[in-house]
């Protein structure tokens, strides 16, 4: 169980701050999805739970509802409308508009039913109580949605006035300002709770999909690229490469099992520091690695392994000298046929006296 504390609290803080802000939304993304559904849920309990006020309407107003009536149902029809919009929205944005919309919707319907009781003090009481709503509305939101809905809370009473006359209008401010503040607070600490619960899944995440002796990915990575169809470019061009280490048996064989994952590690990361951000460098099995370069001609990634070819048949980091072959192949929109391609220009490289690089331009 972490320990949390002020300290650990900002050094949170500091590390989403400096974030950029793709991963922020990424983040806001995660946040919503996992919290969505019970935001939903008490939103629409919230809807429907409003429409028991008419039993207080019916005692406040000398024992009868009809003056309230359409006021407190008429919260049905936004309530409808959410539950066929909300499932069709993805965005975390626009599922906070929605959340944040029907909330504030619902304290229409309550101002407006108040504006049709003879006995209007007891909105205190329920204009507090909506606090709570909003907090749950802050479990899936950022912190400044959060602050926005509040905002036009607030406004939504300060417009009111004039009309309704709240006799106790400084004790509605004084309950629910002293709310909003503690709510807001209370959402940015778990927001930042949250954070860290992200930051945890992500680093699992790329576990699961991270080969840890290469540091590369592994091929779960590559099946995830196919199930997404994330290869799959009509505009783009993609190259893909496949190389290995010559005589690798022979490394471990004659130097050990050792000098041999220092020998894969060392390709691993020259690998990752090689090739461009937008590319994706793939341990397929056992001394082979998959690189995918979208964007890239295979011209360039024929001249791109070449350099690699080169860096690591000159480097003098590792216990014991190496080389590489590689075969390079562009893609055709079909990935099994095009690795099944590279691997067979790799054969070729191999063919050829290996320590080289064999580009297949008939494929």
């Amino acid at each position: 169980m972490k320990n949390y504390n002020v300290v650990h609290i900002l050094e949170l803080y500091h590390i989403y701050k400096d974030m950029d802000w793709q991963e922020k939304r990424n983040f806001y993304q995660y946040k919503c999805d996992y919290y969505q559904f019970f935001v939903k849920l008490i939103l629409i309990l919230a809807s429907l739970a409003s429409l028991s006020y008419l039993v207080s309407d019916y005692q406040l107003n000398g024992h009868t509802i009809m003056p309230t009536l359409i006021p407190r149902t008429s919260i049905l029809v936004p309530m409808f409308l959410y539950i066929v919009l909300e499932p069709k929205v993805k965005s975390y944005k626009w599922k906070a508009f929605l959340n944040y919309l029907l909330l504030n919707l619902i304290v229409f319907a309550t101002i407006w039913s108040v504006y049709h009781l003879e006995i209007k003090t007891h909105f205190s009481e329920g204009a507090t109580i909506l606090n709570f709503i909003f907090l749950i509305c802050c479990l899936g939101a950022r912190p400044c949605f959060g602050a926005f809905g509040y905002g036009v809370f607030f406004a939504e009473i300060l417009v009111s006035h004039p009309f309704n006359h709240y006799e106790n209008l400084d004790v509605i401010l004084s309950l629910n300002f002293p709310c909003f503040a503690a709510i807001m607070l209370v959402h940015c600490i778990l927001n930042l709770g949250e954070f860290e619960r992200y930051l945890t899944s992500k680093k699992l995440e790329l576990a699961l999909i991270t080969d840890p002796l290469t540091t590369v990915y592994n091929r779960h990575r590559m099946n995830q690229l196919i199930e997404d169809n994330q290869i799959i470019s009509e505009e783009e061009m993609i190259s893909i490469i496949m190389l290995d280490v010559d005589y690798f048996k022979a490394v471990n064989d004659t130097h050990g099992h050792y000098v041999g994952d220092q020998v894969l590690h060392y390709l691993g990361r020259t690998l990752m520091q090689e090739i461009p951000k937008s590319g994706t460098v793939i341990r397929f099995g056992g001394e082979e690695f998959l690189i995918i370069l979208p964007g890239c001609p295979p011209e360039n990634a024929y001249k791109k392994a070449e350099e690699i070819r080169k860096k690591i048949a000159a480097s003098k980091e590792t216990a014991v000298g190496f080389h590489i072959s590689a075969g390079v192949v562009k893609y055709n929109g079909d990935f099994e046929k095009s690795v099944k391609a590279a691997d067979h220009a790799l054969y070729h490289a191999k063919e050829k006296g290996r320590n080289r690089v064999y580009w297949d331009q008939k494929f």
